[in-house]
């Protein structure tokens, strides 16, 4: 299958019209509007909060040179208000994200829901079989969580990132065969990931420490462990707080034990 961004450099510069919208390629002019968004705390409150601007230049920089970032323009009065990417996921190999910013000023009149819908349409469209798109918004975001499911977007799971419960959606699929098709693929590219994190966080101390046979720990040992089912996808622990065993196990697919610790340098 092809890469997310062999995809998106295939098709792209790309412009899309909708009833009141223009998305077309972000440009360096558009770079005052990308310090608003990246800056303003309602934008920003479910996103990690306002970044500095080291931050701020690298993405006024890095926007204007990306496949797949439009900015969203408002045709009434050519304001541009908005702006939404398509891109690949780094949580998952060969799988695309969606991700949308909307000035507060625009808030409240369907624009954001006109946009992503858009843009959604146009992955789907200009690039066949390119492989899942998801949409990743915190629970706690219940207008984003509105906007997703109304444009047909659907919850396949939950996962605990920046220390908050997000959604995953990815679009609603009607016939049989092509909802085969996604849940085969979303399978095949979490279990790679999973595979590696697995491999990488055993190679750390505590991981090489760890048995095979768990049977063979002292009380003191099982102790440690954290047997909970509640990573991303049941299998593995990927939570980062609020637990008391520092060395968190899961199973990988052959039915090995894969085992990491909690701080930033081994999940």
């Amino acid at each position: 299958m092809e890469s997310v961004n062999a995809a998106l450099d295939r098709v792209w510069p790309a412009q899309l019209r909708t009833g009141r919208l223009l998305l077309r390629p972000v440009t360096r002019e558009d770079g005052s509007l990308v310090r608003e968004l990246l800056t303003d705390g309602r934008v920003r409150a479910y996103l990690g909060g306002p970044v500095t601007e080291e931050r701020v230049a690298a993405r006024q920089a890095a926007y204007p040179t990306t496949a797949g970032a439009f900015t969203v323009v408002r045709v009434t009065d050519q304001r541009p208000v908005g702006l939404v990417t398509i891109g690949a996921d780094h949580r998952c190999e060969g799988r695309a994200e969606v991700s949308y910013q909307l000035l507060p000023a625009a808030w409240g009149e369907g624009l954001g829901r006109e946009a992503v819908a858009a843009a959604v349409s146009w992955w789907t469209d200009a690039v066949p079989g390119g492989g899942p798109l998801v949409a990743v918004t915190q629970k706690a975001n219940r207008a984003s969580c509105r906007m997703l499911e109304a444009i047909g977007m659907t919850v396949v799971d939950e996962l605990d990132e920046y220390g908050a419960r997000h959604c995953l959606y990815t679009p609603a699929v009607d016939q049989e065969d092509s909802d085969l098709r996604w849940v085969r693929l979303l399978a095949a590219r979490r279990d790679a990931v999973e595979r590696r994190r697995g491999a990488k966080a055993r190679a750390t101390a505590a991981g090489q420490s760890l048995p095979d046979d768990l049977a063979a720990l002292a009380p003191e040992e099982l102790a440690r462990l954290c047997p909970a089912r509640h990573g991303a996808y049941g299998r593995i622990c990927a939570r980062m707080a609020d637990h008391t065993p520092d060395l968190h196990l899961g199973r990988a697919q052959d039915g090995a034990w894969i085992a990491w610790l909690t701080t930033a340098e081994s999940s």
